[in-house]
């Protein structure tokens, strides 16, 4: 599966925008200096996230905002990366966040229309209020 490629490039319909613009800048080498790959391909670095967030965000989505980044990166089931020499309470030397889901990978674009965003619990449970709902024969009134 060919996705396009460019800021804002739609691909298929079934893989959404976030994900198709998350690929595109990971694999773009011009943005390399602050977000690319790791070398076994399966997780991605932000270097420098300050100049991350105002150079290359705004290219790619509506905000320069990280927080917003990392909040749709979790809504999509990508988890940061700690390594055990870190521990999580040593500060790295260098500003590098690394990310990783397990159908984002190198050279496997064909495994991002696996990747679904997370339904919030009160959808969910809205959800299942509507089945049991619709189980018992409740009608609903309008």
């Amino acid at each position: 599966m060919d996705l396009a490629v460019g800021p804002g490039a739609a691909g298929p319909s079934n893989v959404p925008a976030f994900l198709t613009k998350l690929w595109t800048l990971v694999s773009d080498p011009d943005t390399d200096a602050l977000i690319c790959w790791s070398p076994s391909g399966n997780s991605f670095h932000v270097f420098d996230q300050g100049q991350f967030a105002k150079e290359v965000l705004p290219k790619y989505f509506k905000h320069n905002n990280m927080a917003s980044f990392v909040r749709q990166l979790n809504m999509y089931g990508f988890r940061k990366v700690v390594h055990i020499e870190q521990g999580g309470l040593v500060k790295p030397e260098r500003d590098d966040t690394e990310f990783q889901h397990p159908c984002f990978l190198r050279g496997q674009e064909q495994l991002l229309e696996n990747i679904k965003r997370k339904v919030t619990s009160l959808i969910q449970f809205l959800i299942s209020l509507v089945q049991s709902n619709r189980i018992l024969g409740v009608k609903r009134k309008m």
